[in-house]
C-alpha cells in the first residue's frame, strides 16, 4: 500500500512539474514584449530563449511520454479520425462558446485574448509565437496531457477516466474565468485524448491540436493585424 502511494505521489509531482514548466516559456515572451519598441536584439534574444524552452519541454516530455506509454507502437495516422475529431471540437466548442456569451456575457475566452495581446507589437515576436502555437506548443501539450498523463494513470482499457483526467487537467494551464470556459478546453483536451486512446497513434491528436490552433491563430491575426 506504501509503496502505491508513492508511486502515485510520485507522478502527480512529476505531472505538476511539467504543469508549471509549460507556463514558463510564456515569461520570456512576455519580457519580449516589453522590449518589442525599444531593442530587438534583446527581442531576438529573449524569442531564442523561448524556442529553446519549448525545445527542452518538448523533450522532456517525449521521453516521459515513452516510459509510461502503454500503447506500444504507434498505430498510424488515421485521417478519418484526425478530420471527425477536429469536427467535434469545433461544434462542441461552439455550443458552449455560445453558452459563454449568453450567460457570462463573453466573447471570448481570457486565454485567447491573452493570446491575442502577444500579437501585433513586433514582427519576431509575431511569427515565432505563431510558430509555437501551431507547431511547438500542439506537440509539447500532446505528449504531456495526452501521451504522458493518460498513460501513466488508470490501466489500458480504462479509456474513460483517462479521458476525463486528461481534460481536466488540460483545461487547468488554460485561463478560464468561469465554469463554461474551463468546460470549452476541457472538452476540447477529452475530444483529443479520446482520439489518442482510440487510434493508438500520439500524431493523430497532435495533428488535430495544429489544425485547431492554427485556424485560431489566424483568426487573431486577422483582429490584431
Amino acid at each position: 500500500m506504501i509503496k502505491v502511494i508513492r508511486q502515485w505521489t510520485s507522478k502527480v509531482i512529476l505531472i505538476a512539474l511539467m504543469l508549471i514548466a509549460i507556463e514558463v516559456p510564456p515569461i520570456a515572451v512576455n519580457f519580449a514584449l516589453r522590449y518589442s519598441k525599444t531593442n530587438q536584439l534583446i527581442v531576438d534574444g529573449f524569442m531564442a530563449l523561448f524556442i529553446g524552452l519549448m525545445l527542452a519541454i518538448i523533450w522532456w516530455a517525449h521521453r516521459t511520454y515513452e516510459a509510461y506509454n502503454q500503447l506500444g507502437q504507434p498505430a498510424g495516422i488515421k485521417v478519418g479520425w484526425i478530420i471527425g475529431g477536429y469536427l467535434a471540437i469545433i461544434l462542441g466548442m461552439d455550443v458552449l462558446s455560445y453558452l459563454n456569451q449568453l450567460i457570462y456575457h463573453q466573447t471570448e475566452t481570457a486565454n485567447n485574448a491573452a493570446l491575442g495581446s502577444m500579437l501585433g507589437h513586433n514582427e519576431v515576436i509575431t511569427i515565432v509565437f505563431c510558430f509555437s502555437a501551431v507547431v511547438l506548443s500542439p506537440i509539447a501539450e500532446e505528449f504531456i496531457f495526452r501521451g504522458t498523463l493518460t498513460n501513466m494513470f488508470f490501466k489500458r482499457g480504462n479509456i474513460w477516466p483517462k479521458v476525463i483526467l486528461s481534460g481536466i487537467v488540460f483545461s487547468t494551464g488554460h485561463m478560464s474565468t468561469n465554469p463554461i470556459s474551463f468546460l470549452i478546453y476541457a472538452y476540447m483536451g477529452m475530444v483529443l485524448a479520446y482520439v489518442y486512446l482510440r487510434t493508438d497513434d500520439i500524431r493523430n491528436s497532435i495533428s488535430i491540436h495544429m489544425i485547431n490552433n492554427a485556424i485560431a491563430m489566424y483568426v487573431l491575426l486577422v483582429q490584431v493585424i
